[in-house]
């Protein structure tokens, strides 16, 4: 055997020795195979740190079984994952050696080995929702995390700049996984490893205090506890009592956090005292008779008490939490518990990382209680119960090539991604490129997918993006921005005809506009002058129709508001012409116009902007007149529904009259209680004697109001109540 064969059988014989499960005949075949192709693959390399190549692999490959618990198929993938992931060997090699189960787990892997996360640091919720999202399997999140905590023990051996890097990483995103998945011991090393290279001054400051501390802080404890013990004994109470020890990174952000002395922290000192034996329907008894014991041994701090047995947390923790002065005047933090508590608060829905960080109805909330229970029970065989089919995705992931992350609802195409950068980049986007390969806009995209726009200054948003998009806002976007380049359109197509009428010696006025688009055979002015600018429009044909109008007699303007006239309205006696508005219109952007305060009831008509939807004006309102005349193409014809009047609208009126005492009251009690109208401000001045008040009130019709403002005028003192026309 020459020495790299021997090198190699010592290797795979230590790494089989430590894995502490028995394994099975097969089970070593298949580990000695991976093992011997990796090492084949790379006995000729050397990692930056130093070390040999296999090394790494080894180390994970013992986390995976002996620290979290997994089976034999993730030590074959912590073996062979980073020979696929450097290029040493394919997936389609793996496949045919190994089975289809181990190729998948490891290409999911690599998959989030690949991540971006150089600028993840202010995104780190949504980099660990995408992580617990991108994995069919959650054992690739294990096998990640396995070797992260192989990376951070070997710090060391990296460069000064990478030490930071992975550090800081790993404080950020994986320690939080770590302890989301109740991979306490994992997290607290995660933690305090990294702590160790982002502070290493408060963090040798805070160990070294631990350090020096430790044995004395036992003896606290147990002096602590023992007047606890003998009355629980006394009483006859089957009980625990658990020490609570602080990481150095759980001590440092709380003093961070508090901006205090390690002397000042209040659960420093910390116990756990769990009743055993306890019928449910005694257990809150029980535990404030505990409470009373502990107490009248200790002066308690009566700011610190946290009572989650009367009233649980929402999410079922249930606890008695106290602080009370202990010998030598240290604050030391008891918390008292049952037995069934206690499994919940561990093991069950109020888990301690739920109660902590998860967010009401957390779309992997079960996805993860169900790793917990595996991994706590040793249950690996049930894996494949927890795969993509049983987890309820409604967000995805996307990175832009800057690493930055964007959550998109699921479903999400190219065209929703580029506006949620910017309208801009969405009005111009022609497709993208995705991981690298070029795709069209419609294509959907996956969580983790690396995504660069392309544009074209001659792209313009289309009617038929609107079937391409999955999000509502996405749509709203497009449909302003397609609104916008009519408009503009428009203009141009106006100018153009304003140019041809002046040339005829002839005035351009609404009704020759509306005498030509009801020629033309138009519906709306807006696409007259849109077909006049994209030359669909023979302007000779303008020109002719023009000359003969010439010759005729101007006919009188349609009806309408003195001074308007209202756009041309083909002879149906459907609504299909008209914008129905009420309180509950959701599928219209729309706006109740500020100027004159529409309320149902008003005859009304609506205004497209070109920002912020469409307007809703008082065919009265002052500025109705110069809409019209500027801007008829961009006139809606609109009316109420009668369901609008069960709902309230704000209107504003003026009370003037004579400034005596009780008069506001009155007037207070008219509106509020015989009207029961709800007032939104009440605004009053008073000079010479007269009053003048300006009131917002709600109501839902314009009879509403009229009798409301009636019955004002009708208190003595008044001398008038009416709308306000303008604000």
């Amino acid at each position: 055997m020459d020495n790299t064969n021997e090198i190699q059988h010592i290797l795979l014989e230590e790494l089989k020795s430590s894995l502490n499960h028995s394994l099975t005949e097969s089970s070593i075949e298949i580990l000695e195979k991976a093992f011997h192709l990796t090492y084949n693959l790379s006995r000729d390399k050397i990692r930056a740190s130093g070390e040999e190549y296999i090394l790494h692999p080894i180390r994970v490959a013992q986390i995976v079984m002996n620290e979290i618990g997994l089976g034999i198929n993730t030590v074959i993938v912590a073996i062979l994952h980073d020979v696929l992931k450097d290029g040493l060997t394919h997936g389609k090699k793996i496949e045919k050696e190994f089975g289809e189960e181990i190729a998948n787990l490891l290409n999911g892997m690599i998959k989030i080995s690949s991540l971006y996360t150089e600028k993840l640091s202010l995104q780190s919720e949504n980099f660990i929702t995408l992580l617990l999202t991108i994995s069919d399997d959650p054992r690739i999140i294990l096998l990640k995390l396995a070797d992260r905590l192989d990376n951070i023990r070997q710090i060391k051996n990296f460069s000064e700049e990478k030490q930071f890097k992975v550090a800081q990483e790993t404080r950020i995103l994986y320690a939080p996984i770590a302890h989301r998945l109740g991979l306490y011991h994992i997290k607290t090393e995660l933690e305090d490893i990294s702590l160790r290279h982002v502070d290493a001054e408060n963090y040798f400051n805070i160990a070294g205090k631990l350090k020096d501390t430790k044995k004395t802080r036992e003896q606290y404890i147990e002096k602590f506890s023992k007047p606890i013990i003998e009355l629980l004994k006394e009483k006859g109470y089957r009980y625990d009592i658990k020490g609570r020890p602080k990481s150095v990174n759980s001590i440092y952000g709380k003093l961070v956090k508090k901006d205090i002395d390690i002397s000042e922290l209040f659960d420093l000192f910390a116990i756990r005292i769990i009743l055993n034996d306890i019928p449910i329907e005694k257990e809150k008894e029980e535990c404030w008779n505990i409470y009373s014991l502990v107490t009248n041994i200790y002066k308690p701090n009566p700011m610190r008490l946290r009572d989650w047995i009367s009233t649980p947390r929402p999410s079922g923790y249930e606890s008695l939490h106290t602080t009370v002065i202990g010998p030598g005047n240290h604050w030391v933090e008891v918390q008292i518990r049952t037995h069934r508590m206690d499994e919940i608060a561990e093991k069950g829905d109020a888990a301690h990382w739920k109660y902590k960080e998860a967010k009401s109805g957390e779309s992997n909330e079960g996805w993860l209680k169900g790793i917990r229970e595996i991994l706590e029970n040793n249950n690996t065989d049930s894996f494949d119960e927890l795969k993509t089919k049983n987890k309820k995705i409604s967000e995805i992931f996307i990175f832009t090539p800057n690493g930055d992350i964007k959550k998109l609802r699921d479903g999400a195409t190219i065209l929703d991604f580029a506006y949620s950068i910017h309208g801009n980049i969405g009005n111009t986007c022609t497709g993208a490129r995705v991981n690298g390969k070029i795709v069209p806009i419609k294509h959907k995209l996956k969580s983790g997918d690396t995504v660069e726009i392309i544009t074209s200054k001659n792209q313009k948003p289309r009617t038929e993006w609107l079937n391409i998009v999955a999000s509502a806002k996405t749509k709203t976007r497009i449909k302003r921005a397609i609104n916008e380049t009519q408009f503009k359109q428009a203009e141009i197509g106006k100018e153009m005809l304003e140019r041809k009428i002046s040339q005829l010696k002839m005035e351009f006025s609404d009704q020759i506009i509306l005498k030509m688009i009801n020629q033309f055979k138009y519906k709306r002015t807006l696409d007259f002058y849109q077909d006049i600018a994209d030359e669909k429009i023979d302007l000779q044909n303008v020109k002719e129709y023009l000359s003969n109008l010439n010759k005729e007699t101007p006919s009188k303007p349609p009806e309408g508001i003195e001074g308007e006239t209202l756009e041309y309205i083909p002879n149906k006696s459907s609504s299909d012409n008209y914008l129905v508005i009420d309180q509950d219109l959701v599928n219209i952007d729309y706006k109740l116009a500020r100027c004159c305060r529409p309320i149902p009831g008003d005859p009304i008509f609506g205004f497209v902007t070109v920002e912020r939807g469409i307007q809703i004006h008082r065919k009265n309102c002052p500025n109705a007149k110069d809409l019209y005349k500027r801007y008829v193409y961009r006139i809606v014809p609109a009316r109420w529904t009668e369901d609008s009047k069960n709902s309230a609208f704000l209107s504003v009126i003026i009370v003037t009259g004579v400034d005596k005492i009780g008069i506001i009251n009155h007037i207070s009690e008219v509106i509020s209680k015989h009207h029961q109208v709800n007032m939104r401000s009440l605004n009053v001045n008073s000079k010479d004697g007269i009053f003048q008040g300006v009131i917002s009130v709600y109501v839902n019709s314009i009879s509403h109001l009229d009798s409301l403002l009636v019955n004002i005028n009708k208190i003595k003192g008044v001398l008038k109540a009416e709308r306000l026309d303008k604000t």
